[in-house]
């Protein structure tokens, strides 16, 4: 933790970043360790950190053993993730562009603009 202009203790990591790491990462859920060892902070303020996002319904956690506890993204939490990374526009012009074939002469790049957005002049 560092301290702000007014002094106060402000968390070096921010929550989205926690979250989008266990998000983000190969197995579903996290230790308190492993989250401590990805953002350089002790697994303490890690456990705390985790359980105040348990606390706060983005996280959901489950006693495993004598001590260990994992962590994992709440059903909620993954549904705002995926509407995140998924939210398409159908409409988008980009849809709208002719496709081209492998081999097939094009010189998108001094055209871009006409092939994303339409005609430049006709705006």
């Amino acid at each position: 933790m560092s301290r702000n202009d007014r002094g106060e203790y402000s968390p070096s990591v921010t929550d989205e970043e926690i979250l989008a790491f266990i998000a983000r990462e190969d197995r579903p859920i996290q230790t308190a360790q492993s989250v401590g060892d990805q953002f350089g902070i002790d697994r303490s303020q890690a456990y705390r950190r985790l359980q105040r996002l348990a606390d706060d319904g983005a996280l959901e956690k489950s006693k495993v053993g004598g001590r260990a506890v994992v962590w994992w993204l709440s059903t909620e939490s993954e549904q705002a993730s995926e509407a995140t990374i998924c939210d398409v526009n159908p409409d988008d012009s980009i849809f709208d562009r002719e496709t081209f074939e492998a081999g097939e002469p094009t010189n998108t790049s001094e055209n871009i603009d006409d092939i994303l957005y339409g005609d430049a002049g006709s705006a």
